[in-house]
């Protein structure tokens, strides 16, 4: 039996991250659901917030934990890019982010005859030859760094705001602290959408994306059949021999 031939694309340090801020989201979703009560703004079904209440202690407990964690979360973050910013998270930013309408239409027409395909459908629409990211994973990527800049100030200003302002000096501050809420469900609202995808894929449709984000290690034909271009470009910088 030839043995499969894999090479190293992740290394620990990432790997660590990913699974640190998966941590990170698994306790700030439910406590951020559970903090907001009322009946004009319900985020989770009523027992939700009652019960995270009652379990911490009060809505101010909860809100303290949901602040730590969300804190610890931004400093894992903050202190990994400034660590690898170089070796890492720049080359990261650069193949993930979408920041031209070309390259908006290229991974728009990619991910939708992507999608198609589950459903059995744009089978004869070629799709166009792939670098390491595909194009819905570069517009769930650009979304999430925006998304997540934009959860780390709201959070923040949610939270301090009250304490740094005197809200009844100007209205602005009230003005500006619902505008915050609003942003910050939003934010997480559409990174919620963007992971079932994510967790599909890694799970179902390519388990070799998620054996990655485990090992570190890729299979080498895997890359070459998936991602011709990033196989291409692992072959130039002398990573990868025939």
């Amino acid at each position: 039996m030839a043995e499969v031939k894999k090479i190293r694309v992740r290394d620990r340090w990432t790997i660590r991250l990913h699974w640190f801020n998966a941590l990170c989201w698994a306790l700030l979703v439910p406590s951020g659901l559970g903090i907001i009560t009322g009946d004009s703004l319900r985020l989770a079904p009523a027992w939700w917030p009652q019960f995270l209440q009652n379990l911490f202690g009060g809505n101010q407990n909860l809100i303290l934990f949901h602040v730590v964690v969300g804190v610890i979360w931004m400093l894992g973050i903050g202190l990994f890019v400034l660590l690898r910013w170089r070796g890492v998270v720049r080359p990261f930013l650069r193949n993930v982010l979408v920041l031209t309408p070309r390259a908006l239409w290229h991974d728009l027409r990619t991910m939708v005859i992507t999608m198609a395909r589950l459903f059995g459908l744009m089978k004869a629409a070629p799709i166009p030859p792939q670098g390491r990211y595909n194009g819905a994973q570069r517009l769930l990527g650009t979304m999430i760094v925006i998304a997540s800049l934009a959860i780390a100030v709201t959070g923040l200003y949610l939270y301090f705001g009250p304490m740094v302002f005197h809200f009844p000096d100007n209205p602005v501050y009230g003005a500006l602290f619902r505008w915050a809420l609003v942003i910050h469900a939003a934010a997480v609202f559409l990174v919620l959408i963007g992971l079932v995808p994510h967790i599909y894929f890694a799970t179902v449709e390519e388990r070799e994306s998620l054996e990655t984000m485990k090992s570190g290690y890729a299979e080498v034909d895997f890359i070459k059949h998936h991602n011709p271009l990033w196989y291409e470009e692992l072959k130039r910088s002398g990573q990868l021999r025939d």
